[in-house]
């Protein structure tokens, strides 16, 4: 099956991407993938050249080869494009949208003409802005949308995205989502809906780290419980319950894995002694943080943004063993049993105080057992194959 997946998320980046695995893995089962890289602007360009901030900008620029091979498929870097995020008037993003996705839409084709790719099934992963203009004319067979997130509350899609994206549904043969909540929402709009959850490298995560490829934890006493959040650090995150926890559990230490991106925030969890900010590393290094964790937690308020969150680090925690508890966000019927749930902060700070109680030895294996085998059933190539199934089917 030939895949051309015209991406938001960039290939490249400290964190672990969703359509990045899936088609990774797809790749691995056979298909055939061309994967379009994000789009960076002209300003993300000049903020490469400054030295501001990481950009491919010698592919961008075609100084190197924009098509390149990697993992078994293909992947495209596009040239600059003009910025548009920035305009609040809907014509005049719309104009600039439009002259991106004629270069865009060329650089694509060519692509995958030298691939012979021709008449593949388009993949657009959660970016209608360029959708709505290239539907239909990149000679594709089946136009799929990939929705892992509710666009409506991302912060650089707030002007525009929602209302692009409702056009685009217009446009596809199928949409793919990955969690009941945007399920919920997307068939209101859309005839033919499907839900792919996320998965996990299980065998990256389940295998033992040895103690000297453990990363270093700063003032980490002998003994000391450590909990930890693996992800962005966002207004996702209930800092109030959070800061409950910093004082309840004042013998712990918290390590928090990921990038924060709100300065705000940053300070309030920065103001507590036992509070780390480890930053973004890459999906590589992540194994060796969560098997420094204790106990590992999803912290996320109640609104309609986290109800769409079908969150990636819920399968990564327990494919590596560890206990997790949850705020009771969005939808996890499907971790009943395995996720300790909570409704409200003393119900939250409980949790976690039995998941730092100790227990006998073999009770412990067999808890960790337990985890490891549910995330075995989630694994990437598990969500490839009902995620490729979608793509295989008939127009129409």
């Amino acid at each position: 099956m030939n895949i051309v997946c015209h991406a938001f998320p960039a290939w490249d980046g400290n964190y672990v991407k969703s359509t990045v695995e899936l088609m990774k893995a797809a790749a691995a089962q056979g298909h055939r993938i061309l994967y379009v890289d994000y789009a960076y602007t002209w300003t993300d360009f000049f903020k490469g050249i400054l030295g501001k901030s990481r950009v491919p900008w010698r592919r961008m620029l075609g100084l190197a080869p924009r098509l390149r091979a990697e993992r078994g498929l293909h992947i495209l870097s596009l040239p600059p494009v003009l910025p548009s995020n920035f305009l609040k008037n809907p014509r005049w993003h719309d104009v600039i949208d439009r002259l991106n996705s004629i270069w865009v839409g060329r650089c694509i084709r060519r692509a995958t003409r030298r691939l012979g790719m021709e008449g593949a099934t388009v993949v657009n992963a959660f970016n209608p802005s360029f959708g709505v203009h290239l539907a239909g004319r990149l000679g594709e067979r089946r136009l799929v949308y990939y929705c892992y997130d509710e666009i409506g509350a991302a912060a650089w899609a707030g002007r525009h995205g929602a209302r692009l994206e409702r056009r685009f549904l217009e446009q596809c043969d199928a949409v793919v989502v990955s969690s009941e909540g945007l399920r919920d929402k997307q068939s209101a709009r859309h005839p033919c809906v499907f839900t792919v959850k996320n998965g996990v490298d299980a065998v990256h995560f389940c295998a033992e780290v040895p103690q000297t490829a453990l990363p270093a934890i700063p003032n980490l006493a002998h003994g000391q419980p450590v909990i930890g959040y693996l992800g962005t650090v966002d207004n996702r995150l209930d800092i109030d319950l959070l800061e409950g926890l910093f004082r309840r559990f004042s013998h712990a230490k918290f390590v928090f894995v990921g990038r924060v991106q709100e300065g705000p925030l940053r300070s309030r969890l920065a103001a507590f002694p036992n509070v780390f900010l480890a930053g973004a590393h890459a999906p590589a290094a992540l194994p060796g943080w969560v098997a420094r964790m204790d106990v590992c937690l999803i912290p996320f308020v109640k609104n309609e943004f986290t109800a769409g969150i079908y969150p990636l680090k819920i399968n990564e925690y327990l494919a590596a063993g560890k206990p997790v508890v949850s705020t009771n966000f969005a939808p996890l019927a499907d971790f009943s049993g395995i996720v300790a749930i909570a409704d409200t902060a003393e119900a939250f700070e409980k949790s976690v105080a039995e998941a730092l109680r100790p227990c006998a030895p073999d009770v412990a294996q067999t808890a960790v057992s337990r985890r490891r085998a549910f995330a075995l059933g989630n694994d990437w190539s598990e969500k490839a194959k009902q995620f490729m199934a979608i793509c295989c089917q008939n127009p129409g």
